[in-house]
């Protein structure tokens, strides 16, 4: 049996019934669009939107593809449209910019019902909400087997201002806001659970990292801060885990790094639930993605600036690192001081 006809619905509700243009409307209806800048949206061939003088466009795309990057049978579809949501978002805040407009390229096998389509995308509209980004196009397919998602956010920051992967100095120091590797424990107790796990039924641990895996947080306010005041060199938000992501900052910058084993932020939670599994903590933060938290470089002079950021906004954030000369390499400083090799352990496409 197909794995989606467990989620089948009467005929007259199914997308093969109300076809394309039927569920366009729908979408059209859930989530309108009444942003000034935009003059034209869903339901011609473009959108037609106006620019702002002195801003820079930001523009990221992201697909998401069932059986790799989600499992519906541990996750619903407004999980699913959560999550995707963040990760756009995220891209946004890594470059320190303000997220506008939202485009989402949906394929679907047409027994899916309508209803469930409508909470992907109530799930893409909570996360993108809070941030009053416009839903102005995108495309909709039937697919023979499962579902694909691609989404494409467009921002904007202004001129010159915008954080990337290039800027980190030798002496910076190294930073990431919130706790790691929960959303890596998060996906591990849903997949080693034999069916969609009750909150009630999961520990108090358990309940917080699954959150964290299902419903994170884009750290956008802080990025924006960050990249208009100056205060960082380079930046990357963790979708693909620590150890995988200091890689592309010290590659494009083309510096080394090193990374203190006992200042990576890891939760109470995390540590309660390794303690239980007999697992490293550290480890799931260096190979765990999906934290979308920021990861940024900043001048040694300007850490007091850092810390009051932290304290002024909630967000924590803690030094982990120092940036070095390309030749000291990737290192990681071990609990008991031995310096070694930082460890690819992140997920890699097209890897085995």
């Amino acid at each position: 049996m197909h794995r989606h006809q467990p989620r089948m619905a009467s005929k007259r509700h199914a997308l093969g019934t109300i076809g394309e243009f039927g569920l366009i409307r729908q979408l059209q209806r859930q989530w309108p669009t009444s942003s000034p800048r935009v003059l034209k949206s869903i339901g011609d061939d473009a959108a037609i939107l106006k620019t702002v003088p002195g801003q820079q466009l930001l523009l990221s795309t992201d697909a998401f593809v069932e059986g790799v990057h989600f499992d519906c049978t541990f996750q619903t579809l407004r999980d699913v449209g959560f999550r995707a949501g963040v990760a756009n978002l995220s891209d946004i805040a890594a470059m320190g910019g303000q997220p506008l407009y939202l485009l989402v390229s949906l394929a679907v096998p047409t027994s899916v019902p309508a209803q469930h389509i409508r909470l992907l995308y109530r799930g893409i509209r909570e996360a993108c909400g809070s941030h009053r980004v416009a839903l102005i196009g995108g495309d909709t397919s039937s697919s023979p087997r499962d579902i694909f998602l691609s989404l494409t956010i467009v921002g904007t920051i202004p001129a010159n201002c915008a954080l990337t992967r290039s800027g980190a100095h030798v002496g910076d120091h190294l930073y990431v806001t919130g706790t790691l590797g929960d959303a890596r424990a998060g996906l591990h107790i849903l997949q080693t659970r034999p069916r969609w796990p009750q909150q009630s039924r999961l520990s108090v641990p358990e309940q917080f990292l699954t959150q964290r895996h299902l419903r994170p947080t884009p750290r956008i306010g802080i990025g924006q801060i960050l990249a208009a005041r100056g205060m960082a060199h380079a930046a990357i938000d963790l979708s693909d885990g620590l150890s995988g992501d200091i890689g592309h900052i010290c590659d494009n910058s083309q510096v080394g790094v090193e990374i203190w084993a006992n200042a990576v932020p890891l939760s109470s939670h995390l540590h309660t639930f390794a303690r239980h599994h007999h697992l490293d903590p550290v480890d799931f933060a260096l190979r765990g993605g999906d934290d979308y938290e920021l990861l940024f470089t900043a001048r040694a002079r300007h850490h007091t600036h850092v810390m009051a950021l932290s304290r002024r906004t909630g967000v924590p954030i803690a030094w982990i690192g120092e940036i070095k000369p390309k030749h000291f390499g990737q290192r990681l400083t071990s609990p008991q001081g031995r310096l070694r090799a930082l460890v690819q352990k992140s997920y890699r496409h097209f890897v085995a």
